[in-house]
């Protein structure tokens, strides 16, 4: 049960941040193509920015997840 627990919440923390970690990185990404927009004066593609942001995500739910199941079975054991 205690296991349990511990794997939901390390679950919900992963989701979290990977939902905050997806709009973050669009946002970061969407400032940095209308700057390259301005200097070059080209239309570059918008939807680059989700492109880019999903794979971000993921990696920041599974880093999320991970370090906090990590940090729950460590503070347990001491």
């Amino acid at each position: 049960m205690e296991f349990m627990k511990k794997l939901i919440l390390s679950a919900g923390i992963g989701l979290m941040s990977g939902i905050i970690t997806f709009f973050l990185s669009v946002a970061f990404l969407c400032i940095v193509l209308l700057i390259m927009r301005a200097a070059s004066h080209t239309q570059p593609d918008m939807s680059l920015a989700y492109r880019v942001a999903a794979p971000v995500a993921i990696l920041g739910a599974i880093c999320g997840f991970t370090i906090t199941l990590v940090r729950t079975f460590r503070s347990r054991a001491t």
